[in-house]
Parts: structure tokens; C-alpha cells; sequence
């Protein structure tokens, strides 16, 4: 730990909701996203020297993803994730009564909030989840009292753990964006019923976004249903070919749909035969958690992993559930594991410093090289958002998974006072549109400069707590009224 890291207490915690709408269901899984809560966090922090800084974070709370128990309701699901945030919040509290670095709150904090969560029945990656607010709120409240970027923080070294010698120069200036095609996403104009059209002026079809934004990369989810995902990867073929004449990336997410890899080889050796479908399987990066998360890292998975991996690099995204779960999966022959800012930043950078130190022997025995892909739940702006984009070039994370910009309307979610100062302050990132904010895509790519400059976490923003729901005032009944009201 270097001479300068800052040790913290934290002071005081608060949390508040407010109820979001897509405009278009996003559908993975088993889940089709339309309404959620999106959680904002604010962490007091005082330094030994009496200096005191507020830090932020943000997240919306998706259905279905962080456990797929198909007993629980929606409702079960909410409140889970914000019981995982209750724990978690208890530990960090409790742990940072007396001064201690962000990494050694963190290390305190994290196996607490794991073993109370699991005390209350819910899962790892709903324990992780809850503490990444406190985990991102912390560094942002660090930045901010040391009046630094969160690049410079981790450059040098002030969160209490080595993170430098395995960091870029400098952080991305881009971030490409890979845009999800939704299992329910339309793939033309055309198909869409006239009902069901968005009318906000804003891509529906994925042909439009890819004229709109310039769109080169793109994230695929199959069902695990032979003949729809056929025909709806075939159709993708023809346009994607059509559309990025320059070329184009593909990944595919099964979202842990297939008990095997028989599946998703009879489905590329039906889609090789299609127009183009040599081309896209040629094109294709990685597939991503295609085995349910209960199998994906037994012993016997090994086999199914390295018959997949002749035809791309499998990543784990769902099983990633503890600090050791990659390295387990390495051994089986994944090759790749998700960064998500909901999964934790410190466990981001432990992976990301593994992976550099496992790289330079893989490459002296002429392996196949680890990887962490940049992957979404839906981070909204202002602040998941700018946080996440903030991490990813500092990772050097070069194209991510990002979906917000295209299943919610901009900065609209947000009070008008908040949408407008994040313009302001990053003119780079978004853009005004007929008196409306909206992410700035130019030829595919997302600018990572201001939020890489900006004197926090990617943010120097507030939210406004007073036009949110305090935590313990929120209930599920506000996302129901919402939808009857839609």
C-alpha cells in the first residue's frame, strides 16, 4: 500500500429508487425486461484528516439474471437484490467504523456480505450485486476527495492494492459499442405491428441502428429453441452483410440455455448452410455462458467447452460467481470472463491482473490468451453508465456490450436538471435531439475521454435523492402502477 492511499471511514449510507420504462421489452432468458427500479446510492466518507466526500452509485434492478430461481415472482426478485444491498451496506458500515483503505474495507466487507446473504438465502452474484454499490460508491467518494480521475486513482495506486504495473499508459479514448440484439428485438422495419411501434423517433429495428449509429459489432442472445433461432440468425446474416460492407464482429449470449454443446453445433452447421452464415460464423468473437450455471463449471463440462471452442472462445458470464470462479473455468478451457460493474470493480481488476500475469506464460507455450469482455445488464445514464464506461477503458476493454441507449429513451428517466448538467459536462457523450438528451454513437464507437478526465468515477454529477423514493419507503406496488399507468 502506497504513502497517500487515504483511509475512510464511511460516515453514512443512503439509498433511493425511483420506477424506469423501456421502450421496447428487452428479452434474455427467460426474462423480458419493460419496468424496473433503478437504485441510486450515496456513501459519506471522512478522511483521518477530517476531510469529508460524498460518493455515488447506480444500477437498475433487472429481472431474471442474478438468479433464475423460475419459483420466485418479479416482486421476490427486487426485493432480493435490494436485501443483498441491505447486507452488504451493514457490513461496509460496520467495517469502516474505524480508518481503512478501500481495499481492505472491501476485503472486510465482501466475504461479510457473502456469508449474511447466504444466511438469508440468496445467491453470490445477488451478494456481489449489493455490494458493488458500496464498492463503486467508495471509489467514487475517493476520487472526489482526492480531486481525481478514477484513471489517476488507480495509476497511483490509492485504493490500497497494486494495480499499476498491469494498467495502460493511458485509457481508451473508445469504447466500440456491441450493440444486443434482443430475442425479441425486430430485425427490419417491416416486421414490427403498427401497435407495437415505439413512435419516439429513436432505431426499433436493427437495420436502422446500424444506419443510425454505425454500428460494426454486435451481441446475438439465441433461445435454445432450434427454428426460431435459425431463422432469426439467418435473417441477421443477410442484413448485418448487407449493412457493415466493411465487416463486422459477432458474440453470441445463450444465456445459459443449453445442458450441452450439441445444441449450439447443430445450430451453426444448419446456419453455415444459410446466405452469409459462413460469414457470420466467421466473424464470431466468443459465445457467452451457453451452459446453465449449475453445470458450467463441473468437471465433466470440459469436454462440451473445448467442442464449442473449435468454433469460437467460450466465456463464462453467469458463473462467475466467486473470486476463484474463472481461474476454475480456465481449467475446463474457458477462455474469457465477463467484466460487469454489477459482479464488483475490485474483482474486475483482480481478473484483469490474473489474466496479465497468466498471458505472458500462455504466450511463451503459444496458448490460446484470456480475455475479459465488457458486458451489459442495461447501465443507464448518468452514473452506471459513465462508471461502467470509466472502468472499461481503464481496463482496456476495446468493444462492450451496451444496451441502454437502445431499450430506453436517453436521459429521459432522468429529472431534466440532471440530464442537462450531464450534457454539459460531457458534450463528448451525449447529444441533444429535438430538446432531449441521447447517448452520442459515432460510427459505432462511444468517446470514453470526459468521463476518463472527470474528477470522480466517470462522474461528477449528484443525483438528486429528493426526487427518488428513500429504500425503506419504496415498494413494489409503485413498478405495478407504472405499468397499469402505461
Amino acid at each position: 500500500m502506497r504513502r497517500g492511499t487515504p483511509k475512510l471511514r464511511i460516515v453514512e449510507c443512503d439509498a433511493a429508487l425511483q420506477e424506469i420504462s423501456s421502450r421496447m421489452p428487452f428479452r434474455y432468458g427467460t426474462a423480458s425486461l419493460t419496468r424496473a427500479p433503478l437504485l441510486h446510492v450515496r456513501v459519506k466518507v471522512a478522511g483521518k484528516d477530517g476531510k469529508e466526500a460524498f460518493g455515488f452509485a447506480g444500477d437498475c434492478l433487472p429481472p431474471f439474471w442474478f438468479d433464475r430461481d423460475p419459483a420466485k415472482s418479479y416482486a421476490r426478485q427486487i426485493e432480493d437484490q435490494l436485501n443483498g444491498f441491505r447486507a452488504a451496506r451493514h457490513a461496509y458500515l460496520e467495517c469502516a467504523a474505524i480508518p481503512l483503505a478501500p481495499w481492505e474495507i472491501w476485503q472486510v466487507s465482501h466475504p461479510r456480505t457473502l456469508d449474511e446473504c447466504a444466511r438469508r438465502g440468496l445467491n453470490p452474484l445477488t451478494a456481489a450485486f449489493g455490494g458493488s454499490f458500496l464498492e463503486r460508491a467508495v471509489i467514487d467518494a475517493v476520487c472526489r476527495l482526492k480531486q481525481m480521475s478514477f484513471f489517476e486513482i488507480l495509476h497511483g495506486d490509492l485504493l490500497g492494492f497494486d494495480t499499476s504495473r498491469h494498467l495502460r499508459a493511458e485509457p481508451l479514448a473508445e469504447v466500440q459499442c456491441r450493440h444486443t440484439i434482443g430475442l425479441s428485438d425486430p430485425i427490419t422495419q417491416g416486421e414490427i405491428p403498427e401497435a407495437e411501434r415505439a413512435g419516439d423517433g429513436l432505431p426499433q429495428a436493427l437495420e436502422d441502428d446500424i444506419d443510425l449509429y454505425g454500428l460494426t459489432r454486435f451481441k446475438v442472445k439465441v433461445s435454445g429453441e432450434h427454428d426460431r433461432d435459425l431463422e432469426r440468425l439467418s435473417r441477421i446474416a443477410v442484413l448485418i452483410h448487407q449493412r457493415c460492407r466493411s465487416g463486422y464482429a459477432v458474440t453470441i449470449d445463450a444465456n445459459e440455455q443449453y445442458a450441452g454443446a450439441a445444441g449450439l453445433e447443430r445450430l451453426f452447421e444448419a446456419v453455415r448452410s444459410k446466405p452469409y452464415g459462413k460469414e457470420l460464423l466467421a466473424a464470431l468473437l466468443f459465445i457467452e455462458q451457453p451452459f446453465p450455471r449449475e453445470l458450467a463449471l463441473k468437471p465433466d463440462a470440459a469436454g462440451e467447452v473445448a467442442r464449442l471452442s473449435r468454433h469460437a472462445p467460450v466465456i463464462i458470464d453467469e458463473s462467475d460467481d466467486s473470486l476463484d470462479a474463472f481461474e476454475r473455468a480456465v481449467s475446463l478451457g474457458y477462455l474469457g470472463v465477463s467484466h460487469k460493474s454489477a459482479k464488483g470493480i475490485f474483482k474486475s481488476f483482480l481478473q484483469h491482473a490474473w489474466i496479465a500475469k497468466e498471458n505472458k506464460a500462455r504466450k511463451k507455450q503459444k496458448l490460446r490468451l484470456l480475455f475479459q469482455a465488457g458486458e451489459d445488464l442495461a447501465c443507464l445514464p448518468v452514473v452506471p453508465l459513465q462508471q461502467d464506461l470509466a472502468a472499461l477503458a481503464a481496463l482496456g476493454i476495446e468493444h462492450a456490450e451496451k444496451n441502454s441507449h437502445h431499450y430506453f429513451r436517453g436521459l429521459t428517466h432522468l429529472p431534466p436538471a440532471e440530464s442537462a448538467s450531464a450534457a454539459r459536462a460531457h458534450p463528448d457523450l451525449y447529444e441533444e435531439r429535438e430538446g432531449a438528451f441521447y447517448l452520442r454513437i459515432q460510427q459505432g464507437a462511444i468517446s470514453t475521454k470526459s468521463v476518463s478526465a472527470a474528477l470522480g468515477f466517470g462522474h461528477t454529477s449528484e443525483p438528486a435523492f429528493e426526487e427518488r423514493v428513500p429504500i425503506d419507503r419504496w415498494s413494489f406496488d409503485r413498478l405495478e402502477a407504472l405499468e397499469r399507468h402505461a
